[in-house]
């Protein structure tokens, strides 16, 4: 009878825990599906809204590339990153008091010179903080690069950003273009031409600065990749802007490519952006200009 019961006390207690565990299944399992809701629901609109699609103009982005066009509303509300960078530069030149060695031109390329290449979430190692203590740690340098930018974009830093209303600089240093065929938004002539309005614009705002042009940067493993031809057309126009007066053309692609015409990863590991030692061959490309404009710091 005793063991009859104890059984009977075993089973019931085994069928309460089944209906306690259910119960708490029962419970999470809407919250659960409740919370993966939004997200399922994210991601669905996100699949069925196709991204639209670039139509290259008719005049192979020429229009586009020499028109100044802000990245963001600088007046907008909502900050982000690219607005927290605008006013940190504005302020960075307002504690200047206008006055410095060096204001640098670009895209991501120049604005890496800002990057840690050993931070985090950081997955090729890209950037040239290092190099940049290195070399200019003892120079007053305003760096106008920001990553992403086309010609347009970097026109509107020149001319319209406010950045260079007041500013005193013995040198500027340019390099931009390869985002103008990266994001297939204009031809090589049309970055070209952007380029060229850029210094345009640069000798106009900074008339006492001298400028110093790079050619834009190899990118693409080898050779015979499209990007490298393109970005040789580019550089075949805009080193006609040298006058060795005002502006000094510089090309270092050889500095960057072996004989074979491969882009090492040693140098540039997402075949792209340098790390510090692709930053290294910049800056040692630019100093010659540097201590010869600014001074030895």
């Amino acid at each position: 009878m005793k063991k009859t019961l104890l059984m009977l006390l075993a089973a019931a207690f085994a069928a309460f825990s089944v209906s306690a565990a259910e119960t708490k299944a029962s419970a999470e399992k809407p919250a659960a599906e409740k919370a993966a809701k939004p997200a399922a629901e994210k991601a669905v609109k996100k699949a069925a809204k196709p991204r639209k699609k670039y139509v290259m103009p008719a005049d192979g982005g020429l229009a586009v590339s020499t028109t100044p066009k802000a990245r963001n509303n600088p007046n907008a509300k909502r900050k982000s990153t690219w607005h927290k960078r605008y006013d940190a530069k504005l302020k960075q030149i307002a504690d200047y008091k206008n006055d410095v060695d060096m204001v640098w031109i670009g895209d991501s390329i120049t604005h890496f010179w800002e990057k840690d290449c050993n931070g985090n979430n950081n997955k090729y190692k890209i950037g040239g903080l290092n190099t940049y203590k290195k070399y200019f740690s003892n120079y007053k340098v305003i760096n106008l690069g920001y990553s992403g930018d086309r010609t347009e974009n970097t026109l509107w830093v020149v001319n319209e950003s406010g950045y260079l209303k007041n500013l005193k600089a013995k040198m500027a240093v340019v390099m931009i273009g390869t985002n103008n065929i990266g994001h297939k938004r204009s031809t090589p002539a049309a970055a070209a031409a952007g380029v060229t309005k850029i210094v345009e614009g640069l000798r106009t705002q900074l008339p006492d600065a001298k400028i110093v042009l790079f050619g834009v940067f190899p990118r693409g493993a080898n050779a015979k990749h499209i990007f490298r031809k393109q970005v040789a057309e580019i550089n075949k126009v805009i080193c006609k802007l040298g006058d060795d007066k005002n502006v000094f053309y510089c090309d270092i692609t050889d500095k960057f490519v072996d004989k074979k015409g491969n882009l090492p990863k040693t140098l540039m590991p997402d075949v792209l952006h340098p790390n510090d030692a692709g930053y290294e061959v910049w800056a040692q490309a630019m100093m010659p200009y540097v201590e010869k404009f600014v001074g030895k710091k």
